[in-house]
């Protein structure tokens, strides 16, 4: 892996000397040749147990992956453990191993790339999953497992996780497997215990694994999916957000699959993958409830009752907790660009403008609107709602903000018939609780609620009662 470079000089006689540099690692230069036909382009990860990078064989124009690990390192074995595991294996959503080299220090297994976005990136980018798709790629990782057991020498996978699930256009490919061990060798278990928060309990005791481990691993990948990138195994055991956002029958699926004891669990992956296929039949047909989309209309009996701070408010929490959420702008009044140019918000080239983590789409002028379909949460601004504009009725949940001094409450009785409706609620701003209650004697109907004071729609650190607030809006969600 070093190579030898010359340079040309002549010396004090006129002689032509020919004198060699110092010698330098390849890995050290730009796209260094390894092996005499791989040049590597760049670097794709690091890991506990060695370097993955994506190389060019220089003849036939095709990309590698090229996994590479120090010989003195304790998982040095691992790596050539998992080159004959991949050598029996055939499939199209699996890597074909190309060629095992060596040198002095490293052992390299040089593999197809597999082309995508690890699903821990995903993650981060996107937040909560959609339930379709959590369900679509559980499906995908069923059948896949399904295959490393139909083969002559069955596997038990035993390290899922997001950092080894690739996404490329709805396909789901699974990558790394040198924690694999043999079905019928099972006690001879070597390498990783897997990644904390995925591997099964037993993994971290002599006990041998078998394929509930794998049913396990698969539930927790499930329940990532679900928490997002903020997911803690620790700490998200009474996740409220997700009861809120996925069906309970999702929820009862990760729950026995995720068994502590193994004998809790669904006995096999096959068992699991009916579960989640019988799941996924019900919510295309709509037995379960859609959580896919949800839209919150918010609109003001009068200009100035805060309907924009609330909006931005509620969008910023949503996404603080996971939800992506986006807000949307579908009144006149062009406030938004102004705000959001003030800000140093950057427009994406969706035409969707990014600050702060939150979303924001400018409605008003645009001849076609963006796509949005990837956000659970909608939240539309309609400013001073139009009693007749049917579009804000038709949201999920109506949000009516309103001012509660005597001299507004004209405006307030104009919306009354409005209350009837389903998921209708009437915010009332810049009250304190007297004042509030006061408001409530003259008005023994409808559902109405105080908004707290919180002058920044930003702050990362709500006060409790703005929690419990926002919390009681997204009941519906």
């Amino acid at each position: 892996m070093v190579e030898n470079t010359f340079q040309e000089r002549y010396n004090k006689s006129g002689i032509l000397d020919i004198y060699p540099l110092k010698p330098k690692r390849k890995e050290t230069m730009k796209n260094p040749i390894w092996f005499g036909k791989y040049q590597i382009i760049k670097n794709l990860g690091k890991g506990g147990s060695g370097e993955v990078y994506l190389a060019r064989h220089i003849k036939l124009s095709s990309l590698c992956a090229i996994k590479r690990i120090s010989k003195g390192h304790t998982l040095h074995e691992q790596l050539h453990h998992e080159a004959v595991i991949l050598k029996n294996l055939s499939h199209p959503c699996i890597p074909v191993i190309y060629d095992f080299e060596e040198d002095e220090e490293y052992s390299y297994i040089i593999e197809q790339y597999m082309e995508g976005i690890l699903l821990k990136d995903y993650l981060k980018k996107e937040g909560r999953l959609k339930e379709a798709f959590i369900l679509s790629i559980g499906i995908s990782i069923c059948d896949l497992f399904l295959y490393l057991y139909s083969i002559n020498d069955p596997v038990f996978y035993l390290d899922l996780n997001p950092g080894n699930i690739i996404l490329k256009d709805n396909t789901v490919k699974l990558i790394d497997f040198g924690a694999c061990v043999y079905k019928n060798n099972d006690e001879a278990r070597k390498f990783s215990l897997g990644a904390r928060g995925f591997a099964a309990p037993e993994l971290n005791t002599k006990a041998a694994p078998d394929e509930r481990s794998d049913v396990y691993a698969i539930g927790a990948l499930l329940k990532a999916m679900i928490m997002g990138d903020g997911y803690n195994h620790k700490k998200n055991k009474g996740d409220k957000t997700a009861e809120k956002l996925y069906s309970r029958e999702l929820l009862r699926i990760l729950q026995k699959s995720m068994g502590h004891q193994s004998i809790l669990r669904y006995p096999t992956v096959a068992m699991l993958k009916k579960k989640l296929t019988e799941q996924n039949r019900r919510y295309k047909s709509g037995k379960v409830i859609s959580r896919d989309s949800f839209t919150v209309a918010v609109g003001g009996v009068h200009n100035r009752t805060g309907t924009t701070h609330l909006a931005f408010l509620l969008n910023s929490y949503l996404n603080s907790l996971g939800v992506k959420s986006i807000y949307i702008e579908r009144n006149t009044s062009g406030h938004l660009t102004e705000f959001l140019n003030r800000e140093g918000a950057k427009l994406q080239s969706d035409g969707i403008w990014r600050l702060k983590g939150n979303s924001y789409l400018t409605g008003a002028g645009l001849a076609t609107i963006p796509e949005i379909i990837n956000y659970k949460v909608v939240i539309s601004d309609y400013g001073v709602i139009e009693l007749d504009k049917a579009e804000m009725w038709e949201a999920g949940l109506k949000l009516i903000t309103a001012g509660g001094k005597v001299w507004e409450t004209e405006s307030i009785k104009q919306v009354l018939p409005e209350l009837g409706r389903p998921s209708v609620k009437v915010l009332l701003n810049y009250l304190n609780g007297k004042q509030f209650r006061d408001f409530l004697k003259n008005f023994d109907e409808g559902n109405f609620i105080r908004i707290p004071y919180e002058p920044d729609p930003f702050n990362p650190s709500l006060a409790d009662e703005m929690k419990d607030f926002l919390d009681g809006l997204i009941e519906e969600l």
